[in-house]
C-alpha cells in the first residue's frame, strides 16, 4: 500500500466518523439550535474529508472527475453556513412568534 492509498484511507475514515459524530450529535441533543450545530458540521467536514480522500486518490479515474469532488465539495462549503444560518433565523422567528412577541 502506498503512502497516498493510505492517507486516501485515513482520510476517509475520518470523514466516515465525522459523518456518525455527526448523526449521533443530532439524535441525541434536544434543542434545534444543538441540532443544527450538529446538522452544519455534517455538511461541511464530512464531506471535506471524503473529497479529499477521493482527490488523493486520483479522483474518479480522470481530471474531470476530480474537479466534479472539488467542485461538490465547494459547494458544499460555501453554501452550507449560509444555509444553516436561514433555518436558525427561521426557527428563532417561529419561535419568537410563538411566544406572542413583536
Amino acid at each position: 500500500m502506498s503512502a497516498a492509498e493510505l492517507a486516501a484511507q485515513v482520510l476517509l475514515w475520518a470523514g466516515v466518523a465525522a459523518q456518525l459524530a455527526s448523526c449521533v450529535g443530532v439524535w441525541w441533543m434536544r434543542d434545534v439550535f444543538d441540532r443544527l450545530h450538529y446538522t452544519a458540521a455534517s455538511a461541511t467536514v464530512g464531506p471535506a474529508l471524503i473529497g479529499t480522500s477521493v482527490v488523493v486518490t486520483g479522483g474518479a479515474g480522470s481530471v474531470s472527475g476530480t474537479v466534479e469532488v472539488v467542485a461538490a465539495a465547494a459547494v458544499l462549503l460555501l453554501l452550507s453556513p449560509v444555509v444553516t444560518h436561514a433555518v436558525g433565523r427561521a426557527v428563532r422567528r417561529m419561535a419568537h412568534d410563538r411566544e406572542g412577541g413583536p
